[in-house]
């Protein structure tokens, strides 16, 4: 009998699933094959390596014995070693598999290249049983890049696909079997990259599927992390904002192969970068927004034009840059030429700082300053910048700061470095300052936001040394710099007289500033205390306070109470008369923003040594009329007091800075593209540290927490309503009616043109929630109102215990609470808008007075949220929520304030299910910005995009 040929034939067995069981990802494998028989025989990636394939070279053998069990073995132990080390408090185990990952992760990359040397099988499960067969595979040399698209399904939810790009050709995840970063289709392997498999990892934890009818969402927490580092295809399912704006002209200058100078032309359109040929639209994500930006081409054509004619060459270059060898780049000072004529044609210039070739000049920057005038608030200095012999052209200098730029081309060729310690002091000298040959006109009061470390370290010598004395003093110590006016009967806390000496001490410096303290910490006192100071030193002189209508009694009614000395007028009403502003007996004039706007011409006609500006958010608007009211007041020194000089973004800050500090801050056109821009949008560390430096000695932000820690707990929670029968009914018909007739609108107009409609839809959707009776009788199904409910019931309970203010934005439904009061036997205050300001006082002062039997108080959310005191309650409904939460706050801390000795309950009543629960949701979604530094209802409404309006109205 013939004996069995048998044949064995050496391979590596690939075993993915056993990797986190029992680490061995990799081992030996002969395959024993006979006339009737197939044996596998499994040994370890060991010394016997050599044996079995001799005619691999020493470096492979070398690789693979590191997926061995001796090799792992140590690799086990010092991952021990250094989990014991680490600090973290990370759990073994946990640390354990992730560093295993990352080890053979990093061992396939090596051996990623020797792969197809070695015959290689598998160990694959069959029908997702425990079952498993061996069978040949092989490893791929091409790199799987991951990428993602955005599809809805038939029913309209969003859906996030995953993508793998090989070889040009893009395949569903789905398609392969993945193992951590192995993926499997038809017995061929491909690695992934260490980053893509964290990042799938991080998606499965993330469940983008919870978003899948919140578009909003799924763009900020899913697609804006992925957009960072990867190609996100949108299908044009999510909105964009569009940017249609004359762009600004630049040149990136840079270096080809150490041998060629490139000048690549680029357009800022209001902040984005483009560069390239023309197209009609660029689509850009910024931080999981989307921009439309459209492209001018005759802007873009004519640049192009001029920088063609700045060499023969470059009119033949169609590469979308161009380039000359560094030779013809230096002849005939060509390159010194062409740098300052476009300096001249505002053309930005960026990359000078990281040319290589063109040599660094060796002298460091010397800058003289002197003071040559000073007029009021402005300050003209000769200023001298050199590098060397050379001296700088200042306006040159400017230009180029204001392009980012840290190096300036000198006429040897060679470049001057400004370094940090010169940009801090003096770029913002240049930039700010207006320059007329070497003459640089700025406000005097940079100094103070240039430096806190006296009048040496300051460029602008202009403050005394005895003010920087008394400046540093308060910065450093407790002692006081000045006493309070003997005619101010009040004991002020610790914080306020610092409050107090900051205004004195700007005042003396000529500047004024904005106090913006939280709400309830006494910024009147403060401000009282102030112009007691000023009416002392300038008894013969005239002061105002300018504060919303609803104030004006407050005001004057503090100014009796702690300055009883002090002659005022009120300056408000119907009958009022402009003779009574000319009286010299009238000390402070305390009038309204209304009253200003329409009688400016008597006001203005006077000059006052102090302004009181409160609740300066109200001047936020440049263009606004009554902001160029207050601004064309004539005074010597203006404060400013807002709980939220912040509402919308950055550029809220500039009209309130420039009517205190006039002129400091530069053109609104300037402030933008500085600062607000850049922060609000891209959210530059830089610019907001700049601004921050800028701004900090005249803005002074004090909170709660930091120093009325004696106040009481404050709670806030929400008061859910369950809408039921006809009130739910009408509310989802209207809303349909609505979203059917909003988004026709929308497509056919546009997102723009139809803000008004998306702002009508959602008043008459919050009229729903708060009652049928908000609205037209013939579109009212019954008369049922949850909210009304729930609030008689709180209100049962809490009364007469404890004292309550119900808010509301509508006027109407304080009406409809108010009777509803009545037929109930509750007694009541309640003002709004409409309610003249002497009896609000009155209504106020009742309140608050102990043993008043009337324990409830009906108010306007916009005619109440500022100025007022209201201690006396410590349960706070807000009736209807709204986008701006600074204003809800306001209406809460009219009793958490200082004097309130229980603690204060708010409650923001919301119907669930409802288009208010999603604003609540849009609110955490949409507010970001005052904290940075120191939101408007329209604002809020502006920065919706057509997935948030899709997202309310769902």
């Amino acid at each position: 009998m013939k004996a069995a040929k048998e044949t064995v034939k050496p391979a590596l067995l690939l075993a993915p699933h056993r990797l986190l069981e029992n680490n061995i990802l990799v081992q030996t494998l002969l395959i024993r094959k006979g006339d009737a028989s197939l044996q596998y025989d499994v040994g370890d990636m060991g010394g016997s390596l050599g044996n079995l394939f001799p005619e691999w070279p020493r470096e492979m053998l070398k690789l693979f014995r590191e997926f061995g069990r001796e090799a792992l073995d140590e690799v086990k132990r010092e991952i021990k070693q250094r989990h014991t080390k680490q600090k973290g408090g990370i759990q073994y185990d946990h640390f354990f598999r992730q560093a295993m990952l990352r080890h053979y992760h990093q061992l396939l990359e090596k051996a990623k290249p020797f792969t197809g040397v070695a015959k290689w099988y598998h160990t694959k499960q069959l029908n997702g049983n425990r079952h498993y067969s061996t069978a040949p595979c092989r490893f791929s040399t091409y790199r799987p890049r991951l990428q993602f698209e955005v599809k809805k399904d038939e029913a309209g939810a969003l859906q996030l696909l995953n993508q793998v790009e090989l070889n040009g050709a893009v395949y569903p995840l789905t398609d392969f079997l993945r193992t951590h970063y192995l993926l499997e289709s038809g017995n061929e392997y491909f690695l992934l990259s260490y980053r893509d498999y964290q990042t799938l990892e991080w998606l499965a934890a993330e469940n983008p599927a919870q978003y899948a009818s919140r578009p909003e969402e799924l763009a900020s927490q899913v697609l804006a992390r992925l957009e960072q580092d990867y190609t996100v295809n949108r299908n044009n399912l999510f909105g964009q904002q569009e940017v249609a704006v004359k762009p600004v002209n630049r040149v990136f200058f840079s270096e080809l192969n150490n041998t060629f100078l490139m000048l690549t032309p680029q357009w800022l359109y209001d902040g984005f970068v483009i560069e390239g040929p023309w197209h009609e639209q660029v689509d850009i994500v910024q931080n999981g927004v989307a921009y439309a930006i459209r492209r001018d081409k005759t802007h873009e054509k004519e640049f192009l034009e001029l920088l063609e004619s700045l060499h023969a060459n470059f009119s033949k270059q169609i590469n979308g840059y161009y380039y000359l060898s560094f030779a013809d780049a230096q002849k005939k000072q060509w390159f010194l030429k062409a740098y300052h004529q476009l300096l001249t044609s505002n053309i930005e210039l960026l990359g000078m700082d990281m040319l290589k070739h063109f040599r660094y000049s060796t002298h460091q920057v010397e800058t003289l300053v002197k003071v040559t005038q000073e007029e009021d608030t402005r300050v003209t200095l000769k200023m001298e910048i050199r590098f060397g012999k050379e001296k700088v052209e200042l306006g040159s200098l400017q230009k180029m700061l204001l392009a980012g730029q840290r190096a300036v081309m000198l006429k040897d060729g060679s470049l001057g470095v400004l370094g940090e310690e010169w940009l801090r002091q003096y770029a913002p000298l240049v930039k700010h300052g207006k320059v007329q040959g070497d003459q640089l006109t700025v406000s005097k009061w940079m100094a103070l936001g240039e430096t806190e470390a006296g009048a040496e370290a300051s460029p602008i010598p202009s403050m005394k040394k005895e003010w920087w004395q008394r400046w540093q003093q308060w910065q450093q110590s407790d002692d006081l710099v000045y006493t309070v006016p003997a005619q101010v009967q009040a004991q002020l806390r610790p914080y306020q007289q610092k409050g107090y000496e900051w205004m004195r001490l700007l005042a003396e410096a000529g500047a004024g500033g904005c106090l913006a303290d939280d709400m309830g910490l006494g910024k009147t006192l403060q401000a009282i205390c102030f112009l007691a100071s000023r009416v002392e030193q300038f008894p013969q002189g005239r002061h105002i306070i300018v504060c919303p209508s609803s104030l004006i009694y407050n005001w004057q009614q503090e100014l009796e109470k702690f300055a009883p000395g002090i002659r005022t007028l009120v300056y408000h009403g119907a009958n009022r008369k402009s003779a009574q502003v000319d009286d010299p007996e009238v000390q402070v004039l305390i009038t309204s923003y209304g009253t200003l706007r329409a009688d400016s011409g008597t006001i203005q006609a006077f000059s006052y040594e102090t302004a009181i500006v409160d609740e300066s958010h109200n001047i936020k608007n440049p263009s606004a009329q009554i902001t160029q009211a207050v601004s064309a007041l004539q005074v010597t020194v203006c404060v400013a007091l807002s709980g939220t000089p912040v509402v919308n973004n950055t550029f809220d800050l500039y009209a309130q800075l420039n009517v205190v500090l006039p002129g400091m801050f530069g053109s609104r056109e300037f402030f933008k593209r500085e600062y607000a821009d850049a922060i609000d949008r891209f959210g530059d560390e830089d610019k907001i540290r700049a601004l921050r430096q800028l701004t900090a000695p005249f803005i002074l932000r004090r909170t709660k927490e930091q120093v009325a820690t004696e106040l009481p707990e404050k709670t806030e929670s929400v008061l859910w309503c369950e809408m039921g029968g006809l009130q739910r009914e009408l509310y989802e018909q209207i809303r349909d009616q609505i979203k059917s007739s909003l988004f026709l609108d929308i497509k056919q107009q546009g997102l723009a043109k139809s803000k008004l409609a998306v702002i009508q839809g959602i008043l008459k959707l919050r009229q729903v929630c708060n009652s049928p009776m908000l609205l037209p009788q013939e579109e009212r199904t019954g008369a049922g109102s949850v909210k009304t409910d729930v609030l008689m019931d709180e209100l049962k309970q809490i009364l007469p215990a404890h004292k309550a203010l119900v808010f509301s934005q509508f006027s109407s439904m304080l009406d409809l609470l108010a009777e509803e009061c009545k037929r109930q036997g509750i007694k009541y205050y309640h003002f709004d808008g409409q309610t003249p300001p002497a009896k609000r006082a009155e209504m106020v002062n009742a309140f608050q007075e102990e043993g008043n039997d009337t324990h409830l108080f009906l108010i306007s959310l916009k005619a109440g949220n500022a100025g007022l005191t209201l201690t006396a309650a410590d349960y706070v409904f807000l009736f209807d929520p709204w986008w701006n939460t600074a204003v809800q706050q306001q209406a809460i801390d009219r009793t958490h304030r200082i004097g309130q000795t229980r603690n204060v309950f708010a409650y923001k009543m919301i119907c669930k299910d409802t288009i208010e629960e999603k604003i609540v949701r849009l609110q955490e979604k949409k507010k970001q910005l005052a904290e940075d530094l120191v939101g408007a209802d329209e604002g809020f409404v502006k920065m919706l995009n057509e997935e948030d309006i899709a997202y309310l109205f769902g």
